[in-house]
């Protein structure tokens, strides 16, 4: 079981982004994060200060989720940093634009299978021993509310984001005797449009899409990011202390 009467120390991947930002700032309300980063160490350093100037507890760590060993190096600085990890919550994603799956990259789908695939593996493969060191803990990944209810031309997000969910369905029942929970947030239609995809405002098929996402969604607006952020606090909280193995859709209601 998870000790409640101590803050929580909270790595936080991906949480240099947009999402991860918000996420990070909302986290560090009630607990002491470590922000990785791969490449933005300035949004990820300014994040961080961002907090601390607010009496949070806030640091910076570089990784590289595909390679086992920088995510190992990355988790003992953690370790080094807080001196243990209570939580884990992967925010990661590669921008790309939609289209049929004939017409992808493949160098580009290669790189996000790697990204969402190899990269989840490898921190839940090196995260899991440390929560279990701690007597539990939790686990968030982010998914797509479109494994819930396909759309055309989102391929590269929801094909990927399907083995996401075999990795955080499999690892939720092997280690939940653990006391480790494994739950996702698939968000829809956000302020930035999608966690993952940099969406191109000239692009037709991409215009066209979110607006039809949108028609269909019944309380009919995008997702503010702090409303994401809230999800992820509730699951990384003892609030949530019986939730696992779940995948909550924060999308307005688009896959009802």
């Amino acid at each position: 079981m998870e000790n409640i009467n101590k803050q929580k120390r909270i790595v936080i991947f991906g949480g240099s982004g947009a999402q991860g930002g918000a996420i990070s700032t909302k986290l560090a309300e009630n607990a002491a994060i470590t922000i990785a980063y791969r490449t933005n160490k300035e949004k990820a350093e300014a994040t961080a200060k961002a907090i601390r100037e607010a009496g949070g507890k806030a640091e910076i760590g570089k990784v590289e989720i595909t390679d086992p060993e920088s995510v190992r190096s990355f988790y003992n600085l953690v370790e080094d940093q807080w001196g243990g990890i209570d939580s884990i919550v992967s925010a990661t994603g590669t921008p790309f634009k939609i289209k049929k799956i004939t017409d992808y990259d493949d160098d580009l789908f290669r790189s996000i299978i790697e990204t969402d695939v190899i990269g989840t593996y490898n921190i839940l493969k090196h995260g899991i021993p440390l929560l279990q060191q701690e007597g539990g803990g939790s686990i968030v990944l982010f998914l797509t509310n479109v494994i819930s209810r396909t759309i055309e031309y989102d391929g590269m997000s929801t094909i990927p984001k399907m083995a996401v969910e075999g990795l955080l369905r499999m690892a939720a029942r092997e280690y939940g005797p653990d006391g480790i929970r494994v739950n996702g947030v698939a968000p829809g239609v956000t302020e930035t449009n999608s966690i993952h995809k940099k969406f191109d405002a000239g692009d037709d098929i991409t215009r066209n899409l979110v607006n039809s996402v949108l028609a269909q969604t019944p309380l009919s607006r995008r997702g503010q990011l702090r409303e994401i952020a809230d999800v992820v606090d509730f699951l990384v909280s003892d609030a949530s202390s019986y939730v696992n193995g779940q995948i909550i859709n924060v999308d307005g209601g688009f896959s009802a």
